[in-house]
């Protein structure tokens, strides 16, 4: 089992963009954007499904565990209010 944080970084983007991982790793999110995250979907292969949203800047969230019957691409996505072209999204890649 391993630990990641992905980052939303200073142009609200995620960093990185596909996290490859396994079953039982942890993963946390980071903003590191100037303005709160307002709404968060976590991708369906972690638990708890609670949304951190919001996410204020300069913080990180809980960890949350990927699912032991978890395999494939699962998305997430966030809005981050004033920040152009709508919600953001990234991928974790579970043992593939």
């Amino acid at each position: 089992m391993a630990d990641y944080s992905i980052t939303i970084d200073s142009s609200g983007n995620p960093d990185p963009s596909t996290l490859d991982c396994e079953p039982g790793d942890k993963i946390t999110w980071t903003n590191s954007y100037n303005q709160s995250i307002s709404s968060f979907t976590l991708p369906t292969c972690v638990s708890p499904q609670t949304s951190p949203a919001p996410i204020a800047v300069s913080t990180t969230t809980r960890e949350f565990t990927v699912n032991s019957s978890a395999d494939g691409e699962y998305s997430y996505s966030y809005m981050v209010p004033g920040l152009p072209g709508g919600p953001r999204t990234g991928t974790v890649d579970v043992g593939n």
